[in-house]
C-alpha cells in the first residue's frame, strides 16, 4: 500500500504499509493499527519509523514524529549512491548498485519509497529472501548506512595508518624491553662472581691468621 501523505513542512512522508493487528487479552481482543512511514526531504535526509495506535489516522501521525526524529543523512553523488552495498535485516537482503542518469530507480515498492524520499534518481536494486515490506525497508535503510563518499574513506585509511604505525612503535619498544632486562641480568652476574671472588680471599685471610 503506497499513498502519499499531505504534509506542509519540508519533510515529504510515504505510508508503506498499514495493517489491523489485534492483541488478546483476558476481556477479549484488542484491535489497533500498526503503520510504517518513510519521511525524508529530498537532500539525503531520510527517517523510517514503525508505529501502533487504536486509530490509523493516529498511528500515522505518531510513526511521521517518530521518523522524523530518527533521520540520517545519506550521500548523494549525481542523483546516485557512490558504491555498490549490502544491507539486511533478519531474512530480507537489499543490494543496490549505482546507475547512470535516466535510468530511474529500479527496485520494489518499500526500497523504492525509502530511495525517493531520500533524493535518489538512479539506483539499480535488487531484494533477496523475504519480501516482507518492514524487513525490506529496514534492509534499506542498513545498506544506505554503509554508504561513504572518498573523503569519508581517505579519514579511515589516513586513521588505519596512524594505528599501524603506533602498533609499529609499541612493537619495536617491547621487543627492546627483553634486551634491558639481559643488560641487567649480565651486570648482576658479574657483580656476584665478583663479590664471591672478593668473599673467597676475605675468608682465605681470616683463617690463616687466625
Amino acid at each position: 500500500m503506497l499513498e502519499t501523505l499531505e504534509q506542509t513542512s519540508e519533510y515529504q512522508s510515504v505510508l508503506v504499509s498499514l495493517r489491523r493487528v489485534t492483541r488478546v487479552m483476558k476481556g477479549g481482543k484488542r484491535f489497533r493499527f500498526s503503520a510504517l512511514v518513510v519521511v525524508g526531504d529530498g537532500q539525503g535526509n531520510v527517517g523510517v519509523a514503525l508505529a501502533k495506535a487504536p486509530e490509523a489516522l493516529l498511528a500515522i501521525r505518531k510513526a511521521e514524529n517518530k521518523a522524523k526524529k530518527n533521520t540520517i543523512k545519506v550521500p548523494i553523488i549525481n542523483g546516485t549512491i557512490p558504491h555498490e552495498v549490502f544491507g539486511s535485516n533478519t531474512t530480507s537482503k537489499v543490494l543496490l548498485k549505482p546507475a547512470g542518469k535516466g535510468t530511474g530507480i529500479i527496485a520494489s515498492m518499500p526500497v523504492r519509497s525509502v530511495l525517493e524520499k531520500a533524493g535518489y534518481k538512479n539506483v539499480l536494486t535488487k531484494s533477496l529472501g523475504s519480501n516482507n515490506h518492514i524487513n525490506l525497508v529496514w534492509a534499506t535503510i542498513d545498506a544506505l548506512k554503509k554508504l561513504k563518499t572518498k573523503e569519508e574513506y581517505r579519514e579511515i585509511l589516513t586513521a588505519e595508518y596512524k594505528e599501524d604505525e603506533f602498533d609499529k612503535y609499541y612493537q619495536a619498544s617491547k621487543s627492546e624491553k627483553p634486551i634491558e632486562k639481559e643488560e641487567k641480568n649480565e651486570e648482576n652476574e658479574e657483580r656476584k662472581k665478583f663479590e664471591r671472588k672478593n668473599f673467597s680471599k676475605s675468608s682465605k685471610y681470616y683463617k690463616k691468621s687466625r
